[in-house]
């Protein structure tokens, strides 16, 4: 990867390949969460997929993508810790297979979309910021229709301090959205633009010099990272296990558990914490598929992830309100086995031969690759090598070593029974 500083604060990436036949291009805007900036953010990733001056609508905007041999540009936000992050992504055909100009041509695009928003007189299209807005709070309001999502969100809320700004979603919240305006939202768009930290990643057939010629044209300001050098998140250890029961009209209850884990992205544990994930919950060999979907039928699906920006550890299963005692036994039983290294060396090397096909799978989706490199990037490390090595190389003491870290904090049960 050739690295170039376009300005500080300002970082282009570009990795020259052919293995595709398209070219990858993610602009990441990263700063602190704050209290209310999540919902602003995101509604300002939908006004920039939707439309800018050149592409006043949605299928003006779909025409010009067209015209590049049915190029893709999008916007969405996320959280890697601390860090919020609004992501604009594009991918179009190599000009090699099309015709020479689509990849200055799908930057041009990037460039009407961040530097030329539908903005007059200091403030969004009314019409289209008020349709965008509406959609924002109807994907926002559908959350606690999907209730796999909303019990996974509630046990984040459980988990986390009640101080914590952790406990606010990256989309935002639906109070937060009824607070914007066109013109406090063009207050959200520049500063970003002028003081978040910027990172612009190039994956294809291009040339670097090329690229760094086209992206040096953009006005982008010299600006001081907002963001601190470690963006995890680290939250204590609390003896008191918050747990909280809640009654809605579900034909299938949710139980689910967050246990407080001190391990992160690619630090000295990372490998083994994955294998150990692979065996608790995290692959169709888990414990927790093996043991409480399967030979005991106690859950509808049941399984483990991994949080490894903010400290802890997330099960999540389907079950029978009626059966929430057993289950949540047969669960907290699973994690004692894999603690005592009660698995056998079949099932951990058949977890690690699932790992490795996981990430020799990601190695095939350019879109993954430049995900993975963003990750990277904000977390302050190099891209990953070795990668098969270490996760064969992980042993069954590691793995029931680290599980040991594990520590119930806290229990979410959605109960549908009256």
């Amino acid at each position: 990867m050739v690295d170039f500083n376009l300005q500080p604060g300002v970082r282009l990436h570009v990795e020259p390949t052919s293995r595709f036949h398209v070219n990858r291009i993610l602009i990441n805007f990263a700063t602190p969460q704050t209290a209310d900036n999540s919902a602003a953010r995101n509604l300002l990733a939908n006004l920039l997929e939707t439309s800018t001056a050149a592409y006043p609508t949605q299928t003006a905007f779909a025409k010009a993508l067209n015209h590049l041999y049915g190029a893709d540009a999008s916007a969405s936000v996320s959280r890697i810790g601390y860090a919020h992050t609004l992501r604009v992504r594009a991918e179009a055909v190599d000009d090699r297979f099309a015709q020479p100009g689509i990849f200055a041509n799908l930057v041009d695009i990037l460039y009407q979309m961040i530097f030329r928003p539908l903005i007059a007189d200091g403030a969004f299209d009314a019409a289209t910021f008020k349709t965008q807005r509406q959609n924002v709070a109807n994907e926002l309001a559908s959350i606690k229709e999907n209730k796999q999502y909303y019990a996974a969100w509630q046990l984040d809320r459980l988990y986390y301090d009640q101080s914590s700004l952790m406990r606010i979603p990256s989309y935002g919240r639906l109070e937060d959205l009824d607070k914007l305006t066109p013109a406090s939202l063009v207050e959200t768009y520049y500063d970003m633009l002028a003081h978040d930290q910027i990172d612009i990643f190039v994956y294809g057939n291009v040339d670097p010099q090329t690229v760094l010629d086209l992206f040096r044209q953009w006005p982008l300001s010299p600006r001081q990272s907002p963001l601190p050098k470690d963006i995890y998140y680290r939250q204590p250890f609390h003896h008191r296990v918050r747990e909280l029961c809640e009654r809605q009209d579900v034909n299938q209850a949710k139980l689910n558990l967050a246990y407080h884990f001190p391990v992160f992205y690619r630090d000295e544990n990372y490998y083994a914490a994955l294998v150990m994930n692979g065996i608790l919950g995290g692959t169709p060999y888990s414990k927790l598929f093996a043991n409480v979907r399967e030979k005991a039928s106690l859950a509808y699906y049941a399984s483990s992830q991994l949080r490894l920006f903010s400290s802890h550890l997330a099960i999540q299963t389907g079950i029978d309100a009626k059966n929430y005692h057993r289950a949540r036994q047969l669960i907290e039983a699973q994690v004692k086995a894999v603690q005592q290294g009660d698995f056998s060396e079949t099932v951990m090397q058949e977890v690690k031969d699932a790992l490795i096909n996981q990430y020799q799978t990601g190695l095939d989706a350019p879109g993954g690759i430049v995900e993975h490199w963003l990750v990277d990037c904000m977390s302050n490390r190099l891209p990953a090598e070795n990668v098969i090595e270490s996760l064969q190389q992980v042993t069954k003491e590691q793995v029931a070593d680290l599980a040991k870290k594990l520590q119930l904090q806290a229990v979410y049960f959605l109960d549908g029974e009256e």
